[in-house]
């Protein structure tokens, strides 16, 4: 039915002047659905606050007289001057029901959109599959957002830590990845993103295809750095500045055969792979040790013994270390 006729017939049936068949069709549009009984209970609960009294309505009628004397005399008039209340009423109607359309006209529920999380923990790696058909590697201690409404057409997902994409082609809907304020927008493509929180770095390497990284703050008066395939994009947090480098054949090892490669190598540094490889912390008795470098590979699959065994072996200066439950502790060895 058309709005208009429908508000013209609450009004009539409100004001008690419907019809019949205005009557009838104000109440097949109450059981239409229960916001339209909401609607008139409000209308009829503001045409009995606002209705005049019989008082209020003389006076009323008092006042318009004298400002229409010069058409006492003319019955055709009165006859207006006595409606002139029913028209009030019928106008005060039509603009009340068109508040109340848009107050209680049903809107739209915004979708709830949900997450799905994955967490990785230490010591631990996983595989999944998204419904475009990417499939993403996570590491350890990594922890991955995709919204429940992933689709084709909207390709954003979250990482905190380091993942290896392998992402389905589309150039009209590019996937992302959000890193806190920072992105990157793929165009199909593999590559990987090593982004843990705790790091003063976010890395990004690229195989094939094209990558773009979003910063959220200008660096040499540019907020996108494309990168090219073979090469790999550095971001220090601690300066602002991204530099880039050719990936290291270690790259292919660490991803596909769980081996990662290093050359000299701050023991420090290893002693946050170690943490979030073996699911072990490293603590160091004696500072001097952080600075000690080492060459080497850590294989995932190996045990923390041996790799420890392999420190302890080739250190120039003779080392000893001892475990207790989760944690490692190394010093010098005393003579």
């Amino acid at each position: 039915m058309n709005n208009d006729k429908i508000w013209f017939n609450i009004s009539r049936k409100i004001a008690g002047e419907g019809s019949e068949e205005d009557i009838r069709l104000v109440e097949n549009w109450l059981d239409e659905n229960e916001n339209n009984k909401k609607i008139y209970s409000t209308l009829l609960e503001m045409w009995n606050t606002e209705k005049l009294t019989t008082e209020n309505q003389q006076s009323l009628f008092d006042s318009v007289r004298r400002k229409i004397t010069v058409y006492e005399n003319r019955p055709k008039r009165r006859f207006y001057i006595t409606n002139l209340f029913k028209i009030a009423a019928v106008g005060f109607l039509l603009l009340a029901l068109n508040l109340a359309f848009y107050v209680f006209r049903e809107k739209p529920v915004p979708e709830t959109v949900s997450w799905q999380e994955i967490v990785v923990p230490r010591g631990n790696r996983m595989k999944i599959t998204l419904p475009d058909s990417t499939s993403i590697w996570l590491n350890n201690e990594t922890k991955f957002r995709y919204a429940s409404n992933f689709s084709a057409t909207n390709r954003q997902v979250e990482l905190s830590g380091e993942a290896y994409f392998d992402v389905h082609h589309d150039s009209e809907n590019p996937f992302t990845v959000k890193i806190g304020k920072k992105q990157i927008k793929v165009y199909g493509t593999r590559f990987s993103v090593n982004a843990y929180p705790d790091d003063n770095f976010i890395e990004t390497a690229l195989i094939s295809g094209s990558v773009v990284f979003e910063n959220d703050s200008e660096i040499n008066g540019k907020l996108e750095f494309k990168l090219e395939p073979g090469n790999s994009l550095y971001y220090s947090k601690t300066n602002n500045t991204i530099s880039n480098q050719k990936i290291q054949s270690s790259f292919y090892e660490y991803w596909e055969k769980g081996m990662y490669s290093f050359k000299d190598e701050r023991f420090e540094n290893l002693a946050v792979k170690l943490k979030r490889i073996f699911n072990v912390e490293v603590v160091f008795e004696d500072e001097f040790l952080k600075n000690k470098t080492y060459t080497g590979t850590i294989n995932i699959n190996d045990n923390i013994f041996i790799f420890m065994e392999a420190i302890r072996r080739t250190s120039v200066e003779p080392i000893e270390y001892k475990f207790n439950n989760n944690m490692i502790y190394v010093k010098l060895k005393r003579k």
